[in-house]
């Protein structure tokens, strides 16, 4: 044991403010996942259409593709603990009103998919504003560790929320889901107040937001490393990601589960992005993040087929896993990364860019649904992540500078 001790312990993080930080995380996280399912129960009760409770997964990552680049803009101008708690406040707001609503025997389908509209919002702010100041509280040499402390958190939460939404959905309906939503939300909004954290002052005169966004485009463009990180994750989130949404129907259908051991596949992703995440706090050094980043999205691609291919409860267990774990190492790289390598002054605008390309995620459920219906999800879940090799081999000029000595380990 002593051996194993002197393996394993990393710098510990004891800055008050990260995990303060990491608190309004949790309970956001909570939050979404939460209501992500129950909100995605109960639209399909009222409606019965399988497309609409989609429109939920979309509703949450539209607001990405729209605003990611404005809200990296609009974090470098202000406050960033100012834009979190106003977030966090608007997020408290959204469950309030649709608590009444329900209350009232008003609650429409419609007021479920605005709130699904506002939690994207929220996640679309994450990135250039609280992880940002996560980066710069603990600063570039315990960033690594900090992000995978973070994105297993986020990890912990996809497997935990649904639980709870499910155990409070069964018992009160949607009353007792908004209420918890309530309570969390309100605990994230009392310990964003608590942050000491503040952005450096800027210039009296800045440039526009619009400036600020061309001007990140302009950085990527010139920086094929950090203009590599941002394609990877286009195409891992057309490509690979939304592999989840194929997950309930291969475990009802192909091998025959029952909804609760069907939840309970699911979930096994979440328990092996977790795992993933550990892996990354303690072994990962910055030496080894780029070539991180892109072997775990191959190992995710690799393990989606795996699972397309598993047939069985155990072996499909087993790829999710994995599939977990590659998501957790993709998921912590890109933000790591991408705070890293941008100059300091242009982080949150760049960051916002990294929510643009996480954004795509729409874009590639509406594919791997379409190619379901078409051709089967098994053969979906192959071709799918064979296309996503396939783009990072046509696109490997813009990123193969991600394989070389990272210039971030240099010192």
């Amino acid at each position: 044991m002593p051996s194993l001790m002197r393996i394993l312990p990393r710098p510990s993080i004891t800055v008050p403010d990260f995990w303060r930080l990491w608190l309004v995380g949790l309970f956001l996280f909570l939050g979404r996942w939460v209501d992500t399912l129950a909100f995605s129960v109960y639209v399909f009760q009222k409606s019965g259409s399988a497309l609409m409770v989609t429109l939920t997964i979309v509703m949450r990552f539209l607001p990405m593709g729209l605003f990611g680049a404005v809200a990296g803009a609009i974090s470098e101008r202000f406050d960033r603990r100012h834009l979190l708690i106003a977030v966090s406040t608007g997020m408290f707001a959204t469950a309030a009103i649709l608590l009444a609503l329900e209350t009232l025997g008003l609650l429409q389908t419609w007021h479920i998919l605005a709130a699904c509209f506002m939690g994207g919002i929220n996640a679309t702010f994450d990135n250039p504003c609280r992880r940002l100041m996560i980066g710069e509280v603990v600063g570039p040499a315990k960033i690594g560790t900090a992000m995978a402390i973070d994105s297993g958190t986020n990890n912990g939460s996809r497997t935990i929320g649904p639980f709870i939404a499910g155990a409070l959905f069964a018992a009160t309906g949607l009353t007792g889901v908004l209420i918890a939503d309530m309570i969390l939300f309100a605990a994230a909004i009392v310990t964003a107040l608590t942050i000491r954290h503040r952005a450096a002052a800027r210039r009296a005169e800045q440039p526009s937001i619009l400036a600020n966004i061309r001007s990140g485009l302009d950085i990527c463009r010139r920086d094929r490393t950090l203009g590599g990180v941002l394609l990877l994750t286009v195409v891992f989130n057309l490509f690979g990601y939304p592999y989840v949404g194929l997950v309930p129907v291969v475990g009802a259908g192909s091998l025959g589960l029952s909804p609760t051991h069907v939840g309970l596949l699911a979930s096994i992703d979440g328990v092996g992005s977790v795992l993933g995440s550990v892996l990354v706090a303690i072994f990962a050094k910055p030496v080894h993040f780029q070539r991180l980043y892109v072997a775990s999205m191959l190992l995710g691609f690799t393990a989606i087929v795996l699972f397309a291919l598993s047939g069985a409860p155990l072996p499909a267990g087993l790829a999710l896993l994995l599939t977990g774990m590659a998501v957790a190492g993709f998921a912590t790289m890109q933000n790591t990364l991408m705070f890293l390598l941008a100059p300091p002054e242009a982080r949150g605008r760049l960051l916002g860019l990294l929510s643009v390309a996480i954004g795509v995620g729409p874009l590639g459920f509406l594919m791997i649904g379409w190619l379901a219906d078409t051709i089967g999800p098994e053969n979906t879940l192959i071709i799918q992540p064979l296309i996503g090799v396939l783009a990072m081999a046509l696109i490997y000029r813009t990123w193969k500078t991600l394989l070389q000595q990272p210039r971030h380990a240099l010192g």
